[in-house]
């Protein structure tokens, strides 16, 4: 191998390694605490299934506590798959719509 060809391999080589342990910036976006929902018995189950498209899961109280949940952040429901609050949030009211006083 010549000098230049050994040469651009070392080079790449160390891009590659130094790419592979670069810290992804997928990693630093925020996520919601869960504390509201896990005090709920099956409510964190219901969210996951409704992520799937199943929504019959949602009670009123675990719908109480989703909309507790801040609108700035992500919902971790499964390992890579985060969702934005506003989406549950929306089928809760589908659901359970607000009293209207009047």
């Amino acid at each position: 191998m010549k000098l230049q060809q050994t040469k651009v391999m070392f080079f790449l080589l160390a891009l590659i390694s130094t790419l592979m342990f670069q810290p992804s910036e997928a990693h630093n976006t925020n996520l919601c605490p869960t504390t509201a929902i896990d005090n709920v018995p099956g409510c964190f189950d219901a969210v996951r299934k409704a992520a799937a498209g199943d929504f019959r899961w949602f009670t009123e109280v675990c719908c109480k506590a989703v909309r507790t949940l801040p609108d700035t952040c992500l919902l971790l429901v499964n390992p890579g798959q985060a969702y934005p609050t506003n989406i549950f949030r929306s089928i809760c009211i589908g659901k359970f719509p607000p009293l209207r006083h009047g």
